[in-house]
């Protein structure tokens, strides 16, 4: 009888662990993409575009991606900022619907200023590091928000929808 008892001790060890690490599971498998469209806010307003492909889908605990993302802002009343850089993004599964995420990104940017008096037009380094999260409602589709730091002129507060597929 003890000897049924640790048998089916073991068998209910065995299931929860079996559970718990199927709940830690990646929800996003090597060559899942993601494509996230944001609004932006401080200083000004702007948006982005941008795209993400799953290279690693078990790396502690998360998954690891890489991608690409434009930009466009308006900080201030006479300036319109472009930019287009590549990006890095290390996310970590909370639940199958949720995950909260670090990017990183560095590339190309323009600035035109025009206020009618005085034409400037410039290249710069566009630079930023967020952290965020992303709630899915289906498989494939959710919300995201990011905030952090990105250059003045560049959104650092942002929110909006992505697709995975």
């Amino acid at each position: 009888m003890k000897k049924i008892g640790k048998i089916l001790a073991v068998a209910a060890l065995a299931m929860i662990s079996y559970s718990a690490s199927a709940e830690l599971a990646p929800q996003y498998s090597k060559g899942t993409m993601m494509a996230n469209v944001e609004f932006g806010v401080a200083p000004g307003w702007g948006g982005s575009i941008s795209l993400d492909y799953v290279l690693f889908d078990d790396w502690w605990k998360g998954h690891f991606s890489v991608g690409g993302e434009i930009d466009m802002a308006k900080p201030y009343k006479y300036d319109t900022t472009f930019g287009v850089s590549p990006r890095a993004t290390y996310g970590l599964n909370i639940t199958d619907q949720f995950e909260v995420h670090a990017m990183a990104e560095m590339g190309f940017g323009f600035r035109k200023y025009d206020d009618g008096v005085v034409t400037d037009n410039h290249t710069f380094i566009v630079h930023s590091e967020m952290v965020g999260c992303r709630f899915f409602f289906t498989d494939s589709f959710g919300v995201m928000a990011e905030t952090g730091f990105s250059n003045h002129w560049m959104p650092q507060l942002r929110a909006g929808i992505c697709f995975k597929f």
